[in-house]
Parts: structure tokens; sequence; C-alpha cells
């Protein structure tokens, strides 16, 4: 009779094997999208400056596919919001170029948002950059950019972990980047080879690449790994640590390690040993193939302050049923009973935060091409990179969505800042490659700060509530979640062409309803309630920021 393990990789196996079969791609595809044809242009700005700071432009160019077109020739002719700022007028690819050309010396004068906008001048298509809050001063906290759950050759992924910190920061021009390889795996890498290969020297690997990118101030590294259940058996956690060389693999079949408390308990002692700080972060907890049951745990939101409500998976903020337009249709779908689902962590009274990031199989970090239309990887690619599910996936179209991404305040730019971040809730989750700025508040108090909650000295006390953002394309719906449910919406554009004013919504509102909290059965709940943000753009971008709780004093 077989073990319960045993069952689950067969299972895995039978699915992954039906997902093959019923989703083999088209062949006229594959051969069409053998040719590169220019799709789009991706402008990537800081988020934050003051006002005189010389910024750097990062500028794509992406095929039908999303993968940088290698041999692109053209001009974008170039303006910005900031009538006062300074910019190129034209930007003229060169031959060469790889898909991706740097600029510097861009300067915003006048304090507010500004974007820059970009016209191909051979079909008139306009692209818009992120945004950028311009201040007069330096602010308490600047927004940085993470990709910080990705998988290498170390584990089922492809590409080396070098070739993919590189790819963030020059390429997509991230802040910080980490990679999750497994600690042990299922199906096709026995799980304790997989355990025995991080021991070795994989693990050491991984922080020697860790050390070698790190460079504080202008891009940060994070130690981490992911913490990994066999299939049917329980759903997966990603370890941060806030040190390389004090960071240690506690792993899943362990038998001092081997249960999410365990594991909880092993990083407690740890973190209190005086040295190297650890966090975990569970995710994709609704899918069904490894589910995360929030109702069925021991949780510990000190050492797990965080959920990744979003990745190349989908979004397990919330059941299909009750609107979700990002459901997870990987793997196995979407866990069909309750607890799996971070409203249902917040129901429970757990206090977790929203984060997000790609969960991507290969050497791109912030931004993935699962969800792209199916495609060949080159045979370069294949030699460089290996086989690992970053290449399977673009051939066979699984069905996915572009990853995650984590927008971080932080005062500085270093691996400690960056860490405290994480574990004081000061981040939030936003769909690839959308860097919307997203400044959510009740009484003046952000997410992160106070942690994260606001006392008021009477049940029926008037809050008032502020949501400010600035997207990436018309932002078609700003919306204030309180207690799991809707509670104010500033209505915006659902046309993805309109105009710049569409782009920015602020928006404030007084709740004086009395405080109640929310029950999930008869021992458990909270007594605060819990506000946050969802925000979805015209061309479906997305982002999640909060929770606040407010609770009476």
């Amino acid at each position: 009779m077989g073990t319960f393990a045993d069952e689950g990789l067969l299972y895995k196996a039978r699915s992954t094997l039906d997902t093959f079969v019923t989703r083999r791609p088209s062949l006229g595809t594959l051969w069409a999208n053998r040719t590169q044809r220019f799709e789009r242009a991706h402008a990537i700005l800081p988020s934050t400056a003051v006002v005189d700071e010389p910024l750097r432009l990062t500028l794509q160019v992406r095929d039908q596919c999303e993968r940088l077109h290698r041999d692109f020739r053209g001009a974008f002719a170039t303006e910005s919001t900031d009538d006062d700022a300074t910019c190129p007028d034209r930007v003229v690819f060169p031959p060469d170029n790889g898909g991706v050309i740097v600029r510097t010396g861009i300067v915003f004068e006048t304090p507010g948002v500004h974007y820059l906008t970009l016209v191909h001048e051979e079909t008139g298509e306009r692209f818009v950059s992120n945004p950028v809050r311009v201040t007069p001063e330096e602010p308490e906290y600047r927004l940085y950019w993470g990709d910080i759950h990705l998988h290498s050759k170390f584990s089922d992924g492809c590409g080396t972990v070098e070739d993919g910190i590189r790819f963030g920061r020059d390429v997509m021009a991230l802040d910080v980047v980490a990679y999750t390889d497994h600690d042990t795996m299922g199906f096709f890498i026995p799980p304790t080879l997989q355990r025995r290969r991080m021991r070795r020297r994989y693990f050491e690997a991984t922080k020697d690449a860790c050390r070698a990118f790190h460079d504080p101030g202008q891009f940060v590294t994070l130690m981490a790994y992911e913490w990994t259940k066999q299939p049917l058996a329980g759903g997966h956690i990603n370890v941060y640590f806030d040190d390389v060389d004090g960071a240690v693999l506690f792993d899943s079949i362990s038998p001092e390690s081997n249960t999410y408390e365990k594991l909880w308990e092993r990083l407690r002692e740890f973190n209190e040993s005086g040295g190297t700080q650890a966090i975990t972060v569970p995710h994709h907890t609704a899918e069904s193939t490894y589910p995360f049951d929030f109702s069925a745990v021991e949780y510990d939101d000190d050492l797990a302050p965080l959920v990744e409500v979003y990745s190349q998976w989908g979004s397990s903020e919330r059941p299909t049923a009750e609107g979700n337009r990002h459901p997870v249709e990987m793997g196995q779908g979407e866990a069909s009973e309750p607890g799996h689902f971070t409203q249902d962590a917040h129901r429970l009274g757990y206090r977790v935060g929203l984060t997000a990031s790609a969960d991507y199989h290969g050497p791109h970090p912030g931004h993935s091409l699962l969800h792209a239309e199916s495609h060949l990887p080159s045979l370069a690619e294949f030699r460089r990179d290996g086989l690992g599910w970053g290449i399977i996936w673009r051939v066979w179209n699984e069905p996915s969505y572009p990853g995650g991404l984590q927008a971080i305040y932080a005062p500085e730019l270093t691996r400690e800042a960056v860490f405290e971040s994480m574990a004081d809730r000061r981040v939030y989750g936003t769909s690839q490659p959308n860097r919307i700025i997203v400044d959510f508040q009740v009484d003046g108090v952000r997410f992160g700060d106070q942690d994260s909650t606001v006392r008021v000295d009477a049940p029926d006390a008037p809050r008032e509530v502020t949501l400010d953002v600035a997207g990436t394309a018309p932002v078609a719906a700003a919306r204030v979640l309180k207690n799991n449910e809707v509670w104010r919406t500033a209505e915006g554009s659902d046309d993805p062409d309109a105009d710049l004013s569409t782009y920015t919504v602020e928006a404030a509102w007084t709740d004086d309803a009395p405080v109640t909290g929310m029950a999930w059965d008869e021992e458990r709940g909270t007594d605060a309630d819990v506000y946050y943000a969802r925000i979805r753009q015209a061309d479906g971008g997305m982002a999640w920021a909060g929770p606040l709780w407010v609770e009476v004093a």
C-alpha cells in the first residue's frame, strides 16, 4: 500500500501529464512566434524622487510573446508631464541593443506625480512610464520594488541564480531580488535527493550569489529558500533572512521542522539567539495541490507577517465565486473549502499583510513569461538555462498570469531596511509589470506604521480613510474593503486608452460606524475592523495594499 506522499506524487504526475495532453500548443502558433514582432515598450523610472535629483530611465522593447525584442530598430519621441523636466526629446535604439537601453539624467523640477510618455515614431503608439512621486525634500520612506519569489536550476527552474539576479538588476531595474529554491521536491526530483543537493552545495551557492550582487544603496539581495510540502500534503512557505552568512536551512522533511508549527518554533529559537533574523511568507495558499489552510494551523503571524496574495498562479485573496478576477488555475485549480484565502486569515484574526511576487521558474525577475502566447525558446536559451518549468511552460500553454511585484516602503535601500519593512508589513503587492503607487491610510496611519494598528477611544469614533493611487494605466476602480466587504469605491475609467488624468485617484471618506470586528467561528475571530485596498486598472493590472486594523483602545 502506497504512502500519502506516494499518492500525492502520482496525483501530481497524472495531472501534469493531463495538462500536457489537453493544453498542447498549436504548431502554427509556435511557427509564427519564431519571428519577433514589436508589440510594446516598457519604460521604468524610480517611483520616488526629489526635485532636481537625476534619475535613470530603463527602456525595454518587447515582442508579441513579451520577450525582449533583440534586434529592434526604431525610435520614440519623449515628453514629460512636468513642463520643466529635463529629458531627451527622442530616444533611438542603436544596433545590437538587445531590446533594452538606459538613459541617465532625467530630472523632474515640479513636486507631484509625473510620467514620461513615449510615442513610437513608426506606428504612433503611445507608451507611458510608471508614475514618479516627486517631493521637494527627502521623504521619510522611498518606494522600492522587488521580485522575491523565484526558482533556478538549483531546484525545478531553469537558468542560474546569477543570471536571474543580473536580469532583475540590469534589465528590469528592480531594487530587490531573492531566489527561493526548494529545500525538498516531489514529482520528478526525489525529496531526499533535493534536500541532499541543497545541503551539500546549492544553499551555499545561493549565499555566494547574494554576496556577489549585494550593493547597499543601489541593489539588495535577500537570502531565502522555499520550505516545500509534497503534493496534497500541505502548502509552501518562503523563508527570508536579514543576513546571508547566518542563514540556516530548516527543511520540510527533517523531524524537527517538518510541520508549519515546528518550522516556526525552530525559527523563533533561531531569532531569539540574537543574530540573524528570519520571517516566512506562505504563498498560492488557495491552490488545491499545495493548499495552505489558515483554519487548520496554529498560525504564527509574528513569524509569518505577510501572505503572498498574488503570483503567476493567480490571486488567493478570495474565491472565484466572490468575484476574484484572477483565480488560481495552474496545477489543479482553486481549493474548494474555506480557510485557504487571505480574507479567511483576516477573519480568523491573523495579522497578515499582503504582498506579491512572481514564483517564476526562470532567470527573469520582474517579468515572468508563462502567461504569454506559446513560443519556442531559442537554442541558446536551452543550452544556457537547461530544461526547467520556466522553459517547458513557455511551450505548453499552462494557464497562468503575469507574476507579481513587491512594493517596499523603506527609509533606505539596505538589506536590513528591506527586511524590517517586510517584518513590519510596510509592503504591498502588484501584478507585473505594474509599479502602481498606493498610499492607504486610516487616521493618518499607513500600513506598516504603528504595527498597522489604529486605536480609537470609542466604538463609534469617526475614522478618516484616505486612498491615493497613481497607476500605470487608467485606474478603473480603487476600492477599500472593510471586514472583507467592499466598503467604498472610487470609480475611474475602464478605457485603456484614456488620458493621463485617469491614471491617478485621490479619495477620502469618513467611517463612523461602530467597530464590530469579524468572527470565523465561536472561538476565533478579531475584535478589530480590518481595512485594505484593492486597485484594478483598465489594462487588468492589480494592486493590494494593507491591511490596517482599527481597534477600540
